[in-house]
């Protein structure tokens, strides 16, 4: 069996041929690329979002162990560390106990946006225990209320009711 006759890897048309399918396979594998990177843009977006929202978290926190530092944190304080926002519904709920607290709040997460949208927005539900009796200064804790497969609907899944609390006009933090 010989070589077919067509187009030789000699000439001018089989080095054009060799060239073009070169070409086209590296444009291919270029295309396979971008979509694989398109097709996952979605979860990375969300992923920071959820980052985002996650250390909005930790810094109302830190917002809540300063105002509790005198030993007495009211629901004006909390409400203006948690100020009610749209899309995140803000505060919550108000649970006391004692002299410890359960403070709930909707917080919103910001990442980049995918395609033709110019952000990716997240809300999470968290639980806020704070312990004003704590040693040497007052305590709080966070976790993340996750409703199952939904995590943004936590708080509505709850069933707890939006609090008709306002931040006072007076008040100034510490």
């Amino acid at each position: 069996m010989g070589r077919r006759e067509g187009v030789r890897s000699g000439t001018a048309w089989g080095c054009l041929f060799n060239g073009c399918l070169a070409v086209l396979v590296l444009l291919l594998v270029c295309f396979i690329g971008l979509w694989g990177w398109a097709a996952t843009a979605d979860g990375r977006a969300e992923g920071r979002a959820r980052a985002d929202v996650r250390s909005a978290a930790e810094a109302r926190q830190e917002r809540l162990v300063a105002a509790a530092a005198d030993g007495v944190l009211d629901d004006s304080e909390i409400a203006r560390i948690l100020p009610r926002g749209d899309p995140a519904q803000g505060l919550v709920s108000i649970e006391r106990q004692g002299p410890d607290l359960i403070v709930r709040a909707e917080l919103l997460g910001v990442g980049p946006g995918v395609f033709l949208t110019s952000e990716t927005f997240v809300t999470g539900c968290f639980a806020f225990d704070v312990a004003l009796d704590g040693e040497p200064k007052p305590a709080v804790t966070v976790r993340e209320l996750a409703a199952e497969n939904h995590p943004q609907s936590a708080c509505a899944a709850a069933g707890l009711p939006s609090p008709s609390i306002a931040p006072r006009e007076d008040f100034t933090p510490p």
